[in-house]
């Protein structure tokens, strides 16, 4: 067991790593997954409408809109659900009728998948970089003052202490008086 933990061993380096991708894990798997209940017919018609661009308003999901137009496809939504459709059969019904535009969420399939992936493969080069520049500033050999160096400050010491010595200013100014 000692030979697992010993200084430069793969669990000694791999080690904390794996337990953050686990713990990372967990945390997500029970955010997403964890205490779900089915959604009732309301439920769905407010996340479906919430979905859904108002045609008319600028900026407004159907949600949150009180036009005409947006109360019709509120009423239209809540029938939909009623018929037993499904939400993306719900939302692709409203894509064909007014243009992939009224979906306030894109959907994650063809060249719309890269707005869902690009930023979690942003994400994973930025830990990846932090993760070799870490590795490279534990690698790097600490920097010793050689007796040359000790030297060398000491004689610029002494120098600067012997031109104090001179000065006969006690205001700092020098000789540009």
């Amino acid at each position: 067991m000692s030979s697992l933990l010993a200084k430069g061993s793969p669990l000694r380096r791999w080690g904390p790593w794996i337990a953050v991708f686990v713990v990372t894990v967990a945390v997500l798997s029970i955010a997403t997954f964890g205490a779900r209940s089915a959604p009732t017919a309301q439920d769905r018609v407010t996340t479906i409408s919430r979905s859904v661009k108002c045609p008319v308003c600028s900026g407004e999901s159907v949600a949150e809109s009180n036009a005409p137009a947006s109360q019709e496809i509120r009423r239209q939504i809540a029938e939909q659900v009623q018929q037993g459709q499904t939400d993306e059969e719900i939302r692709s019904f409203y894509a064909a009728k007014y243009g992939q535009a009224i979906l306030l969420t894109p959907s994650a399939s063809g060249v719309n998948a890269l707005v869902w992936i690009l930023p979690i493969v942003a994400f994973a080069i930025g830990i990846a970089a932090l993760v070799i520049v870490f590795r490279r500033w534990s690698s790097m050999p600490a920097e010793r003052a050689t007796d040359e160096d000790r030297k060398l400050v000491d004689s610029a010491l002494r120098a600067e202490a012997d031109d104090s010595d001179l000065d006969d200013d006690p205001h700092g100014e020098g000789a540009s008086r």
